[in-house]
């Protein structure tokens, strides 16, 4: 799969998603990365919502279907979903 932020696609194992992570945390505690969801429910409550509708994103993004088996990069994918989606 190739997603349209390059760092996913960097992200092939459990270490990968740990450094990725901490990156992502870090971003939005400097500032340089803004977040629609900064609160812990609303946060949860996105990447579940995002989830639910990924069929959207793959199909006009990613031009795949939403793959049965979610690998680390989609896992990742969620986490950067939810801090911006609505």
């Amino acid at each position: 799969m190739n997603w349209p932020d390059a760092t996913l696609n960097e992200i092939e194992s459990r270490e990968d998603l740990a450094h990725f992570l901490t990156g992502l945390a870090e971003k939005v505690r400097d500032g340089s990365l803004v977040v629609e969801n900064a609160t812990t429910d609303s946060f949860i409550d996105s990447a579940g919502r995002w989830t639910e509708a990924m069929e959207g994103f793959f199909e006009n993004v990613i031009e795949e279907p939403v793959p049965e088996t979610p690998d680390w990069a989609m896992i990742a994918a969620i986490f950067r979903a939810a801090l911006v989606y609505e």
